[in-house]
């Protein structure tokens, strides 16, 4: 039998590890899910030599992370530094009660309209809070529920995640449609559709599935103005159709 040195060993063909970026949506333990572009998977965490409790490495939902695949297994490496925190406020609807309008988020009715209620779920991605958007009425119904303003600057980049899930009626057609978008505005009180850019489509859910589980919607965005920018969530729905969001960010990328 021939034992191959380290070196041997390192100069061989893979197969390679694989790193990617990607957020924390839950974690438990030494186990965490992460959101990588539109799949969310379940990964272990890293414990630091000497910690004797595991949970002490517990990463919090939102904290944006390197993880790297060896074959089928992913492994949270740690924290990156190099984006901030997110930026908008209540992006997980806990700072509502339930059966209330969702606070620091606004609704605008595109075509019809629609209402807005934060509710609890049994199965959320985050917290126990999600925004409920549905009909008033048996007409369809397309609208924005977007949120707190965030200062942008002329080429930044801007990462943008949601989670959509939906609810319906026995008979009712599961076609609900859900989008994200970038909306940029001139300063931090112009309201939709008093903006400064067009639109920014950052990812879509067509027919979105009954939630659980949840449909992820992500994407990163240049900012085309100097101004602010604010996450939207488009919904395109009819009579009996409800559509469920949760654990909403957005970051800036400074390196």
């Amino acid at each position: 039998m021939t034992n191959l040195s380290s070196v041997t060993l390192a100069a061989k063909d893979g197969p390679w590890a694989q790193i990617r970026t990607g957020t924390i949506v839950s974690a438990s333990g030494a186990t965490a899910v992460v959101l990588v572009g539109a799949t969310s998977f379940e990964a272990s965490v890293l414990v630091p030599f000497g910690t004797a409790d595991p949970t002490a490495a517990t990463p919090l939902p939102g904290t944006l992370v390197a993880v790297a695949r060896q074959d089928s297994s992913w492994i949270v490496l740690g924290q990156i530094l190099g984006a901030s925190g997110n930026l908008i406020l209540n992006g997980s609807f806990e700072d509502s009660p339930a059966g209330e309008p969702p606070v620091d988020w606004i609704l605008y009715e595109i075509a019809n309209t629609s209402a807005v209620v934060v509710t609890t779920d049994t199965t959320p991605v985050a917290g126990s809070n999600v925004a409920a958007v549905s009909t008033v009425s048996a007409v369809a119904a397309t609208s924005f529920l977007y949120s707190s303003p965030v200062q942008v600057a002329l080429g930044e980049t801007m990462q943008l995640s949601a989670f959509v899930g939906a609810q319906y009626d026995e008979t009712v057609a599961e076609t609900a449609d859900s989008a994200l978008y970038a909306l940029w505005f001139a300063n931090d009180t112009n309201l939709y559709p008093t903006t400064s850019s067009a639109d920014t489509l950052v990812a879509s859910v067509t027919d979105v599935i009954p939630s659980p589980p949840w449909s992820p919607m992500s994407g990163q965005v240049v900012a085309p103005v100097t101004g602010f920018m604010r996450l939207g969530l488009r919904s395109s729905i009819t009579e009996g159709q409800t559509l469920l969001y949760d654990f909403a960010s957005v970051r800036r990328f400074t390196v």
